[in-house]
């Protein structure tokens, strides 16, 4: 069966039905507890959010990269970041208050998590994934879906950005001269990080006591 028979099944178009239906709800779940926390505590932690499914051909690519054989099925059970949402947050130390706000939220359920912060990959990216299973109500049947959602700061973004943009560009084995060098931009982006969580708490520390003035 060829990509496109496969994208005109009734199991497919199922599947994206699923998918679009769970994104919309986790997209929401996330815009009250954000909006809900800013109002109590008058704190911005997120930046923005960016989200998309997967597409046919991105997925295609997982599996036989992986030794799959090309299926609905196998779209299903592997490839476990069909729907991702992202968020982008000002300072290191919102990354992992997000987190928390996620983990007490009782519409998403954790399935899994890797701290890429603390313990970054080989190349240098840094993020904080939660897969999360949401529950999807149609009319006679309820299914979990799972969502990947990736936290990071503005600053590993741009390093995450640029490093697509490398490995895009220049398909195949990356040079280990310039996977040194992203390295280590990406540990002067943790750097950069750090330095801000410090200015920022010292600010919040000036206006405490400003107010108390």
């Amino acid at each position: 069966m060829s990509y496109d028979d496969i994208k005109q099944t009734k199991q497919y178009n199922e599947l994206m039905i699923r998918y679009n239906s769970a994104l919309n709800l986790v997209l929401n779940q996330l815009d009250i507890l954000i909006k809900e926390r800013e109002f109590y505590t008058k704190e911005v932690i997120v930046d923005h959010i960016k989200s998309r499914i997967k597409s046919f051909d991105s997925a295609a690519d997982k599996l036989i990269r992986r030794g799959y054989e090309v299926n609905c099925t196998n779209i299903e059970e592997q490839v476990r970041d069909m729907v991702g949402v992202r968020i982008v947050c000002p300072f290191l130390s919102d990354v992992y208050k997000v987190v928390k706000m996620i983990k007490k939220n009782n519409a998403m359920k954790i399935k899994s998590e890797q701290d890429f912060i603390e313990d970054p990959k080989e190349s240098g990216y840094r993020s904080y994934h939660l897969n999360v299973l949401i529950a999807v109500s149609f009319l006679n049947r309820t299914r979990e879906v799972e969502v990947e959602i990736q936290i990071r700061t503005l600053a590993m973004d741009f390093w995450s950005a640029l490093d697509h943009q490398i490995r895009y560009k220049y398909p195949g084995n990356v040079p280990e001269n310039i996977e040194k060098e992203m390295h280590d931009i990406s540990n002067s982006m943790m750097n950069l990080d750090d330095k801000m969580v410090s200015l920022d708490e010292k600010m919040k520390k000036i206006k405490e006591e400003n107010d108390l003035v």
